[in-house]
């Protein structure tokens, strides 16, 4: 499942990739659109073996995961950034693994660069020190080459999950997150429920650099910080949420920031239904 947004060049590099792999007939791809405005939503015309999803706005990832998973058959999940490209063999290889390992719930590929040099991807879970400082600043959480290995979590760029295990969740989190950190989550319940989540060194794909788009809007920033307050307070105490949240909102007034102040205060999301 590939969720799409004003992504068409990649998303097309993505799904040509994907209509190349091994076995293509046995699995379904499906593309979940977030109301782009380029021509991610026709993308079927060029690729006709594709499902698109087509949703009226941006709502977050995690809802357009949650409506892909939903119309999905297979029993294997396989969330892709448009960014990836796979090997015509990723996905055998990914499903062998979770058919032949039952500890395994998740599975990762191995990321390169268009290079070949392997992109680190994989970190423990956050403490709450690391998710304030990526939430506030938009840095990535500290990662590691880590490689043939169970991990604690890895990034959301390729990730294939048991549908049943995500479904036991009651899906994803829509109530707590919107654009951000929902498959964090799954990588915490993955290790809360004695489950492995495991890169597969056979398994590769390349990863293209990409900024993520709205990246630096308040809105979207906001959402960040937001998600980043839930995961805390589900898993550190409420009051360890609420901390993070003052401290979010003293630091976007302190920057003079006052419209990401009053998002942060006010918890907004990029999904505002939620």
């Amino acid at each position: 499942m590939v969720v799409s947004y004003n992504c068409e060049d990649s998303l097309r590099r993505c799904l040509r990739s994907l209509e190349a792999s091994k076995e293509r007939p046995q699995f379904e791809v499906l593309v979940v659109d977030a109301g782009s405005q380029d021509g991610c939503p026709s993308v079927d015309l060029d690729f006709p073996a594709v499902t698109v999803l087509r949703l009226p706005r941006n709502f977050g990832k995690t809802r357009a995961r949650n409506i892909g998973m939903r119309t999905a058959q297979s029993d294997v999940v396989f969330f892709l950034d448009p960014h990836v490209e796979v090997r015509p063999d990723t996905l055998c290889l990914l499903a062998a693994v979770l058919e032949s390992r039952d500890d395994a719930t998740a599975v990762a590929p191995v990321l390169e660069d268009a290079n070949g040099t392997v992109v680190p991807q994989s970190f423990r879970l956050p403490s709450v020190a690391e998710l304030a400082e990526t939430g506030l600043r938009g840095t990535s959480l500290p990662r590691a080459a880590v490689t043939g290995e169970a991990v604690e979590a890895v990034e959301e760029w390729a990730l294939a999950v048991r549908r049943s295990f995500v479904a036991g969740m009651n899906y994803l989190d829509e109530k707590r997150f919107s654009e951000h950190w929902s498959l964090l989550e799954v990588c915490w319940q993955i290790r809360n429920a004695g489950k492995k989540l495991l890169l597969v060194d056979a398994a590769r794909a390349t990863i293209y650099p990409f900024t993520p788009i709205d990246a630096d809007k308040t809105d979207y920033v906001a959402d960040r910080i937001t998600g980043a307050g839930a995961y805390i307070a589900k898993h550190q105490g409420f009051g360890a949420g609420i901390s993070f949240r003052i401290k979010c909102f003293l630091s976007a007034l302190a920057s003079l920031k006052f419209s990401l102040a009053f998002q942060v205060l006010t918890g907004q999301k990029l999904d505002p239904t939620q």
